[in-house]
């Protein structure tokens, strides 16, 4: 089976967003490649699919070798020898874009494409087919509700908290709806904070209004990270960026096509989209 991921992408331009979708074509379309340990990362066959009368735009991030070569047989000679091929696909990841609640859904290809290079490749390929103009895009992974907050519960005493939050796009949820509007009040297009205590026998109380706050993380709108001790008095750093606990479908190997995709996976996205139905 295939796992495809959910995440929620962030974007910050000083370009007209008025019409949104184009921005994200242009993104997508645009002839930018990144080089990483000599293979070549780019999309390819971007392109809108309408689901639901919703229209999504979906294409493939594409891993290959510029310059590869590969044993034939010469049957002239009886011998085995070696030819060059040009631009050699290793992976293709397929992702679809949901422009009205800004979700991203991705696959991985184990062992080639991991979850973590993809978001870095992508966010990369993306800003630099917008020529990095003042344009930062990220992606954040929508995580299983409060299981980030189950997990800082274990600790016997927190030291430290990390808290990364993007304003909604375009809905939000209550438990974090005066953080998100206070944010967009003030124009603030990226927010962090940090809560630290270095003092030996102390321990950081989470609060309601941190609580929220990791909320809104697991939504997918922000990143948070907490370093603390364990019962067992094992230092430990705890992230929503861990891979555990993200919201994930399970998919046939052979599934790549945009709309099979979007009908096997309608109800988990429509869960996701009721988190943050405001």
């Amino acid at each position: 089976m295939a796992k495809l991921y959910y995440s929620r992408y962030h974007i910050s331009t000083g370009k007209d967003l008025t019409d949104k979708l184009d921005f994200i074509l242009t993104g997508l379309r645009n002839d930018a490649s990144v080089s990483d340990r000599g293979f070549l990362y780019k999309f390819f066959n971007s392109e809108i699919v309408e689901f639901n009368n919703v229209e999504y735009v979906t294409g493939e991030l594409v891993k290959y070798n510029p310059d590869d070569s590969e044993e034939v047989v010469d049957d002239d000679t009886m011998t085995i020898k070696s030819e060059s091929i040009h631009n050699k696909v290793v992976a293709r990841a397929r992702y679809i874009i949901d422009p009205t609640s800004s979700i991203l859904m991705h696959f991985d290809v184990p062992n080639v494409i991991s979850i973590a290079n993809f978001r870095q490749k992508f966010s990369r390929l993306f800003e630099q087919n917008h020529d990095n103009f003042f344009t930062e895009f990220s992606l954040s992974p929508i995580k299983e509700q409060y299981s980030f907050i189950e997990k800082i519960k274990s600790f016997k005493s927190v030291k430290r908290i990390s808290i990364t939050l993007y304003p909604s796009n375009p809905n939000y949820a209550d438990r974090w709806k005066d953080i998100d509007e206070r944010m967009r009040r003030v124009g603030i297009e990226k927010y962090k904070e940090t809560q630290e205590t270095k003092k030996p026998n102390a321990s950081i109380t989470v609060d309601n209004d941190t609580e929220n706050k990791f909320l809104m993380s697991e939504d997918g709108y922000g990143e948070c990270d907490a370093f603390g001790i364990t019962e067992n008095g094992e230092e430990r750093l705890i992230s929503t960026k861990d891979n555990q606990k993200n919201i994930n479908s399970n998919l046939p190997n052979d599934m790549n096509k945009a709309l099979d995709i979007l009908l096997n996976v309608s109800e988990t996205l429509k869960e996701i989209v009721k988190r943050t139905s405001k």
